[in-house]
């Protein structure tokens, strides 16, 4: 009965272990994705603890960034879509490069309003 219990800790463990390892791979191709347009890599990064402040992305880019993680989380992970997405935004949340706010041409204002004043009697 002891054998039986120390083995399935070992297993436990291994699993376990197993399961942080997909997430560690899937956490690297994530970092990797988004410092490509950079030229960068994890290992360039890994030892700056600021390293998601000092690049920049613009929305368009972190949008379709998100829909591809996304996506490799539901295949490497096993999750579906709902929880992958969770997770994408946490990563994002964490670990997000910093986007170029860049807003779109303001709306053309309106015509002013006809502002004639009456005369008083």
């Amino acid at each position: 009965m002891v054998l039986l219990t120390k083995l399935l800790q070992v297993l436990e463990s291994n699993i376990i272990m197993q399961k942080r390892d997909k997430q560690r791979a899937v956490f690297i191709k994530l970092v990797n994705k988004q410092l490509e347009p950079h030229g960068k890599i994890y290992e360039d990064v890994v030892n700056d603890s600021e390293w998601y402040m000092r690049y920049k992305t613009t929305q368009r880019a972190e949008r379709e960034f998100i829909k591809w993680g996304t996506d490799l989380i539901r295949k490497d992970l096993k999750l579906n879509g709902v929880a992958a997405a969770r997770e994408m935004s946490w990563f994002i949340l964490q670990w997000g490069l910093t986007t170029n706010n860049t807003s779109p041409a303001p709306a053309k204002k309106s015509k002013p309003k006809n502002n004639i004043k009456r005369a008083s009697k």
